[in-house]
């Protein structure tokens, strides 16, 4: 059996409520949520971490590129997924383009179609990131699993017209054993 966890929409760096006396203290809420998600994994690993877009709010700072990085080192059993959403997508000189992950984090690192595969676990995921704010196009509705045996998730994140429009049915007829969505969804 296959243990995994999906996340999607963290939105670190987010600032809610811009200007209030607890602004600060909600922002760093949600870096303490994403961590206490990490040291659960730590205490009761899993095999598979999804992070379907939108990991950060905004272009990452490549500190908190870092410091996402040694989140991930203490998990190093859990092979991660991660995609650049939205809010946080691979503009062109965006920090995603160089950064040098540790071994367990595979980043879909470019807007098109991309299958990541672990073949000595028959482990098949498939995803894209974000190299635009917006995507008209509905580029997940035909995408199918491939043939081969497995574990075949696809991670998709967008689901209204400026964010790769979705058609659930369409997805469904892919094949994947799990969709792993982000943003809107519905």
């Amino acid at each position: 059996m296959i243990r995994f966890i999906h996340l999607a929409d963290v939105h670190l760096g987010a600032v809610p409520d811009r200007g209030c006396p607890w602004s600060r203290e909600r922002e760093e809420e949600i870096w303490e949520t994403f961590r206490r998600v990490i040291v659960t994994i730590r205490k009761s690993p899993v095999d598979l971490l999804f992070i379907a877009g939108d990991l950060f709010h905004r272009q990452p700072l490549i500190s908190e590129l870092r410091e996402i990085n040694d989140l991930f080192a203490t998990i190093s059993q859990t092979r991660i997924f991660l995609m650049a959403g939205d809010n946080d997508y691979m503009k062109e000189d965006s920090f995603y383009r160089t950064f040098k992950w540790n071994e367990n984090v595979s980043l879909f690192d470019e807007e098109s179609r991309t299958c990541i595969e672990i073949p000595d676990k028959n482990i098949y995921v498939y995803g894209l990131s974000y190299e635009h704010k917006e995507i008209h196009e509905a580029l997940y509705d035909d995408w199918k699993k491939s043939d081969k045996r497995g574990f075949h998730v696809l991670m998709a994140h967008g689901g209204d017209e400026e964010h790769i429009p979705m058609d659930f049915r369409k997805m469904a007829e892919g094949g994947f054993v799990y969709v792993a969505l982000g943003h809107r969804c519905q």
